[in-house]
């Protein structure tokens, strides 16, 4: 939210330096007066009248802002420039605009347009025609302005209006081409700031990215490439839409620099720089200032649900040793903001992720479900009309498992279905990898995703190695019964994966794994496997230690299994009784012992469901 606080200018520099005095938690505050001083131009300068025109516009059109009585006072998330800004936007909704600031606008266009007849090189008029349409929600009719734009406009110019209509359409592929010549054609300084998204990312990105300049060619796109891979929201959707987004963010503060911004202050890099960071505004208000007499304060809010999917730094660098927490979107101190319009709400997956290795290749198994809307917002009932469908209710429902190129962001294999809930199984080879797992409802405006760093080096082919634990339906008659409905191989035993890692009290488990590297030799495989109680706090634990409370005994088997006669994956399946666990969450751990070589082992956690109070 962008809040312009007016203060009396001999006073500004002090309060800047010292304090920002917040009038809502949710704001950004900017701490110059208002310029409110319209240049009557020359009629004979078609630039100077756009300007004049431009300006009344916004001077006009914000005594129609809804009115707020502000909020708490408090102090701001982060300091940029003129601003104080906040992260968050508290319960606001955006209002349908007024009846005179559409009339208002619709003059202003029409006035333009008639402007860039006596001026047809001027591309700030061009971009103000764009920019007013695009306000207007009216997409198609700036992308045929667009479209139509070439000599004597600048190239790149073109393209890049271009690129920012078809990025509002949902057209990103389109997009990102029309952005490719956009940078192809505009001269190398301008090109340099707009690739390279210092500005959104955290400290130990912003120098690895500044660390490019003095990079060559191909390394410098070989980095941005597998930057923009991992910041893509879904691979599910064609196109990269955070990467057009960046692009369109440049393009629009392109086009505000020079013109009237409805705070009343003059454009700057701290306008510039929050443009890029976190988009232009949704939505505006106006509240009275009370401490000194002067025009209401502009209130400017960003998109409500817009999360961080910009890759930490420690990821870029290092993307093999990146783990789920790494792709969090939800960070408690974000530097850039998104909300991908066909899902303005992604959340975490909580399904299983399961690798077989096997020799050169492996195989993982996920499982995938479409995340309950746990945001604040869902939870209170409050209204968002951002998530309403329109046109996605015709589309189905996706679920997609990808692996990319860790070094190169290049997506190497992918499953896809159509499908909110179920499992997917895909293929890899040697190398390092970022495997997504993603899950999206077009209808719902909602999505899942998990993703991690996956790295896959092969053994020498006789050393045993032991995959993950899969857990599945339950459905045999004995703990090791390989007899009645239980799976005979990984693609059985995929098809019947839990696909939330949860059971009830007193559930039959059933358990699959498979031990590549066997087969060259006659020998007894030695399992065991426990089931341990790992959520009890540090007193719990104290009070069993020291036998003041009772300490939970794990589940422990031991059994034997010839080993398999010729080479392969040697698949099992195992089902257990669970009927003494209480709600609660716990591992299972199983150990491999071979003759001769040491023990190795896997784990997998599950949560058992406390039962319902009577």
């Amino acid at each position: 939210m962008n809040r312009p606080t007016l203060i009396p200018y001999t006073l500004s520099c002090i309060l800047a330096a010292h304090f920002v005095v917040a009038v809502d938690l949710h704001a950004q505050v900017v701490s110059e007066p208002r310029d409110t001083v319209v240049v009557e131009a020359d009629p004979d300068d078609a630039r100077g009248v756009a300007e004049g025109a431009q300006a009344r516009y916004e001077i006009r059109r914000a005594r129609y802002f809804p009115r707020t009585l502000g909020g708490s006072s408090g102090p701001c998330d982060e300091t940029v420039g003129r601003f104080c800004t906040w992260y968050g936007e508290g319960n606001w909704v955006p209002e349908p605009e007024a009846e005179e600031i559409v009339s208002l606008r619709t003059e202003l266009v029409a006035e333009l347009d008639s402007l860039q007849q006596h001026a047809p090189a001027d591309a700030w008029i061009l971009g103000q025609r764009v920019w007013y349409r695009v306000e207007a929600g009216a997409w198609e009719e700036a992308l045929d302005l667009a479209s139509a734009c070439g000599p004597p406009q600048e190239p790149w110019w073109c393209a890049a209006l271009t690129g920012l209509t078809l990025h509002g359409l949902g057209r990103y592929p389109e997009a990102e081409r029309a952005f490719d010549v956009a940078l192809w054609e505009m001269d190398v300084e301008r090109a340099w700031a707009w690739r390279v998204p210092t500005r959104a990312v955290d400290g130990e990105g912003r120098r690895l990215l500044e660390s490019l300049r003095s990079a060559p060619t191909d390394s410098v796109e070989h980095v941005l490439d597998r930057f923009w891979a991992l910041a893509d929201p879904l691979h599910l959707v064609e196109g990269n839409d955070r990467k057009t987004a960046h692009f369109a963010r440049w393009t629009v503060a392109t086009i505000r620099d020079g013109a009237r911004t409805p705070y009343g202050i003059r454009w700057g890099s701290d306008l510039e720089e929050l443009l890029v960071r976190h988009g232009w505004e949704m939505g505006w208000e106006r509240e009275p200032d009370l401490r000194i007499a002067g025009p209401d304060r502009i209130v400017g809010h960003k998109h409500p649900e817009g999360r961080d999917f910009m890759p930490p730094g420690t990821v870029l660098e290092a993307p093999g040793a990146a783990i789920a927490a790494d792709f969090t979107a939800d960070r408690a101190r974000p530097r850039s903001l998104y909300a991908p319009p066909y899902a303005p709400v992604v959340l975490p997956l909580a399904g299983q992720v399961a690798v077989f290795p096997r020799g050169l290749t492996f195989r993982v198994v996920a499982t995938h479900q479409l995340p309950p809307d746990t945001t604040r917002r869902a939870r209170e009932g409050l209204a968002r009309p951002w998530m309403e469908t329109d046109e996605q209710d015709p589309l189905p429902d996706r679920a997609g498992i990808h692996l990319l190129d860790a070094s190169s962001g290049r997506v190497l294999r992918r499953a896809v279905a159509d499908t909110l809930t179920g499992a997917l199984m895909i293929e890899g080879g040697s190398g390092t990898h970022v495997l997504s797992v993603e899950v999206w409802s077009p209808a719902r405006r909602q999505a899942g995703r998990f993703r991690k760093a996956l790295v896959h080096t092969p053994v020498p082919e006789d050393i045993p190695v032991l995959s993950d634990l899969l857990l599945v339906e339950a459905g045999g008659q004995g703990p090791t019964d390989a007899g009645g409905d239980v799976p005979a191989d990984l693609e059985s035993a995929a098809a019947r994966a839990l696909v939330v890692p949860i059971i009830d009290g007193g559930e039959r488990l059933g358990i699959v794994w498979e031990v590549s590297g066997l087969g060259f030799r006659a020998e007894t495989l030695t399992f065991d496997l426990s089931v341990e109680r790992t959520d009890r706090n540090l007193l719990q634990r104290l009070g069993g230690f020291l036998g003041l409370t009772e300490r939970p005994r794990p589940l422990a088997l031991r059994w034997q299994d010839a080993g398999p006669d010729e080479p392969g994956a040697f698949f099992r399946h195992l089902e257990l009784e669970l009927p003494d666990l209480s709600g609660g969450t716990y591992e299972i751990r199983l150990v491999l012992r071979t003759q001769g070589r040491d023990p190795i082992d896997t784990t997998r956690s599950f949560e058992v469901r406390p039962p319902p109070p009577r």
